[in-house]
């Protein structure tokens, strides 16, 4: 999480709960990878246990120069002390949890070297984010270590991510602090004449200002309100001006300590929706907030699912995917109402196929998007712990821009 004051006990009791579920599935230890190097999508995993960020982009192998840019990898053998391997010397000694990092320009050979030593080289060896290894490192891991079988185990790290601990719900509140305020600066910016590029770079200033991270940021409008997100790369539009009575919507995730907070508004350009555009905008909105007034420990995410979608059919919207007809209103692509957050999107999924009960401690997003046919798409989306009696909102922004 890239924190000052975490203490360092906290990392080792965690990493010694992973080493009891290795021991258990009778593997030799684990490897946790993990990719940074600008980007937040796969960092989470090595941070988790050694609050370690991997900077530095990534770039093709250079030998004798670098390899392995953008990846680092964690080992916890079986028995003895973990050993967090870098790709590079820029990393902070007294924030990293872990008193044993190594670094090598040959990258590849240090991993065989260090598994070897830590008798992780041949046998059953637990793997963490292994999306994150390339074909490259695959064969090169192939070639120094014939004898290993990876077996992937992030089941692991999901279970253990489910309930927050104290000190990350203190970065998890932060980071909806921050992001509340951006999100407010961004609606209350929304006006004819910009872009959407102009209506949320004040914000983004903020964001930075206050020592968090944008991790994804997404605006659509106007003739793009049919996305449910953006359909412009970088994620907004930087030369189209807005105009008065179209749509506009945000879905706005930033990183603060590694820990994202991720919620989305609809308004209208001027202030002033139609019937068909405060109607969509008010279902989508109480729909959610019906669905958050349930949470609770003992409930399963398969009950709130089916209460937001009788909610939504008992106000003539429709659930089908055949979306054409031009007087409904349709629930939109995705077909869910939420996912577990934290370090980054994670469980519980909120669709009917998950039974996952909810517990003290979740850290949930509630979303939900609308589509109708020549109006477009209006999303929202709230944060919330979960309580010991029920839930608290942490995404403060209000509920309403129109």
């Amino acid at each position: 999480m890239f924190a000052k004051n975490v203490p360092f006990e906290e990392f080792e009791r965690r990493r010694e709960k992973c080493r009891e579920e290795v021991v258990k599935q009778g593997l030799n230890g684990v490897m946790i990878w993990s990719r940074g190097g600008g980007t937040w999508d796969r960092f989470a995993g090595v941070d988790y246990f050694a609050n370690h960020y991997q900077q530095r982009c990534y770039l093709p192998d250079q030998p004798p120069l670098w390899t392995g840019r953008s990846h680092c990898v964690l080992m916890i053998p079986k028995e003895g002390e973990p050993v967090l391997i870098v790709t590079t010397l820029e990393y902070r000694k007294d924030l990293v949890a872990v008193k044993d990092i190594r670094y090598s320009t040959d990258f590849f050979k240090l991993v065989a070297d260090t598994a070897k030593e830590l008798k992780m080289d041949a046998g059953k060896v637990g793997v963490m984010y292994e999306d994150t290894l390339t074909w490259k490192i695959g064969r090169e891991m192939k070639e120094r270590m014939p004898k290993l079988e990876l077996v992937p185990c992030d089941d692991i790290l999901s279970k253990m991510r489910l309930v927050k601990s104290p000190r990350e719900i203190e970065s998890i509140r932060r980071a909806n602090e921050i992001g509340t305020e951006a999100v407010e600066m961004i609606m209350n910016n929304v006006a004819a004449g910009k872009t959407e590029a102009e209506v949320i770079g004040p914000a983004m200033a903020k964001v930075y200002s206050e020592g968090a991270v944008l991790y994804f940021i997404v605006t659509s409008s106007g003739p793009h309100s049919d996305a449910v997100h953006s359909i412009d790369f970088p994620g907004y539009d930087c030369n189209r001006k807005l105009q008065d009575g179209e749509l506009f919507k945000v879905d706005f995730i930033i990183c603060y300590e590694g820990y994202i907070c991720d919620f989305g508004r609809t308004t209208v350009v001027g202030g002033k929706p139609t019937e068909k555009q405060k109607r969509a905008i008010d279902i989508v909105t109480d729909a959610c907030e019906y669905v958050m007034s349930l949470v609770k420990p003992g409930v399963s995410v398969r009950e709130l699912c089916e209460a937001g979608d009788r909610y939504l059919e008992e106000r003539g919207v429709s659930l089908s995917s055949e979306q054409t007809d031009e007087n409904t209103l349709y629930a939109a692509f995705p077909p869910h109402w939420g996912h577990g957050i934290g370090l980054t999107w994670e469980r519980p999924w909120f669709i009917h196929e998950e039974d996952m009960i909810l517990e003290e401690n979740m850290y949930i997003a509630i979303e939900k998007g609308l589509y109708q046919p020549g109006l477009g798409t209006v999303n929202y989306e709230q944060n919330l712990i979960v309580t010991k009696d029920g839930s608290e909102t942490l995404s403060k922004t209000k509920t309403k821009f129109i």
